[in-house]
């Protein structure tokens, strides 16, 4: 799961929930729209932090998750998988679309 806090009251907004796995990371797009959370359980999930709702599960790495971060102006997103994956993966967050995989890391 994923916990939605308001830093400024310390309220807690909500929680996402929808991963099978440990989520090891998040990431926000520029403008807020659009949450990434990285998972234990192979798979990147997009969320909108309004509404609370999963907007989309991205799938390919062959093991975990660890992180997750947007380009500056939000057209892409990278996923970085864990040991025994070893790959970035580059994807299309607006069509969801797989764009590429850096191997070796």
């Amino acid at each position: 799961t994923v916990k939605l806090w308001d830093p400024t009251t310390m309220e807690d907004k909500g929680t996402l929930k929808g991963h099978s796995g440990i989520v090891w990371g998040v990431a926000w797009n520029h403008d807020g729209s659009l949450l990434a959370s990285a998972s234990d359980d192979k798979t990147v999930k997009l969320w909108d932090p309004t509404t609370m709702e999963e907007k989309g599960t991205l799938r390919g790495h062959s093991g975990g998750v660890l992180s997750v971060t947007f380009s500056p102006d939000g057209s892409l997103l990278a996923s970085a998988g864990g040991y025994g994956d070893n790959t970035v993966r580059l994807w299309d967050p607006r069509t969801q679309e797989h764009k590429g995989t850096l191997r070796g890391h």
